[in-house]
């Protein structure tokens, strides 16, 4: 048997290792795709079950579109099934604040060999389409604007009537220490003459105005 023989029968055998362990490995998901209703700021996860529906133990790892990585958060996106064992896999969306309108991605399932690092296996895409609002930051934005223009307008009402008061209080003090003044300045037969009553008259009736 010639060199170019063995070389060729080996590279058949090798092929025929190589489908082998492909076909035995097997992947199923349900929901077959899915969509999300979200809004901006706010959490939207749902479930997605992984099945290995192969002859043997394999790898999983979930993951998404490059451009929306930073939208999704999945748990567990990396994990090990036995035959005809499943996983749920949460899959989390949260857009950014600029996010408004309808989006198309996939999602993909990919099942490896766990020898085989995922450089040979089988994998599965998921259609998603995410529709996105941003209505409810803007009125919860135009809550907080009014919630903050009424504490200010709340505020600037009390310190103006504190300093009304303060002006008052002081304006009693004066005339109290004017009375007291006029009072002082009178001759002795005066004030011996006045038993004290009028300003302490005139002083009650100043402070109860």
């Amino acid at each position: 048997m010639s060199n170019k023989s063995l070389i060729y029968i080996l590279f058949i055998i090798l092929c025929i290792c190589s489908m082998t362990n492909t076909s035995a490995v097997g992947v199923g998901v349900s929901p077959a795709n899915m969509t999300f209703d979200a809004h901006v700021g706010i959490t939207d996860s749902q479930s997605l079950f992984v099945i290995n529906d192969g002859q043997s133990v394999s790898d999983y790892r979930v993951y998404v579109d490059d451009q929306y990585v930073d939208w999704f958060t999945i748990s567990p996106n990396n994990f090990t099934l036995h035959p005809e064992e499943h996983k749920e896999v949460i899959i989390s969306l949260k857009a950014p604040i600029s996010a408004n309108g309808n989006y198309d991605m996939k999602a993909y399932v990919i099942a490896s060999a766990p020898s085989s690092n995922f450089e040979v296996g089988s994998g599965i895409k998921i259609p998603i389409k995410m529709n996105v609002s941003n209505k409810g930051l803007f009125f919860a934005s135009g809550a907080i604007v009014i919630l903050v223009i009424g504490m200010i307008a709340t505020g600037t009402t009390w310190k103006k009537n504190r300093r009304q008061t303060r002006m008052n209080v002081n304006a009693v003090d004066i005339r109290i220490a004017d009375v007291a003044v006029e009072s002082s300045v009178v001759d002795e037969d005066e004030y011996q003459a006045d038993s004290g009553s009028d300003l302490e008259g005139k002083i009650d009736s100043i402070a109860n105005t």
